[in-house]
């Protein structure tokens, strides 16, 4: 059970992350910034890189971690079906 909830904790925090990472471009536009960052004006490529770039990164990172706590609960199933099994023959 310990993976499963790994597993949600996992998703609540990703979905912050995605919404977070994907609706910056609002916030620079609320209170823009002035001054440059790679020659670019901040209020622009902040919410490109962070945007665009940021939501790219952020679902590389999820499906790999996202992948681990799955073999997770896979094993973790296994195991159960083998102690259940035990179970039943004694």
């Amino acid at each position: 059970m310990d993976a499963y909830k790994k597993e949600v904790y996992f998703t609540i925090l990703m979905s912050l992350a995605f919404v977070i990472t994907g609706h910056l471009g609002l916030f620079f536009s609320l209170f823009p910034v002035e001054g440059y960052l790679f020659g670019f004006p901040i209020m622009y490529i902040v919410p490109i890189l962070f945007g665009w770039f940021g939501v790219l990164i952020l679902t590389v990172v999820s499906g790999k971690i996202g992948n681990h706590i799955d073999d997770a609960i896979e094993e973790e199933n296994q195991q159960n079906k083998k102690k259940q099994s035990g179970e039943g023959a004694v």
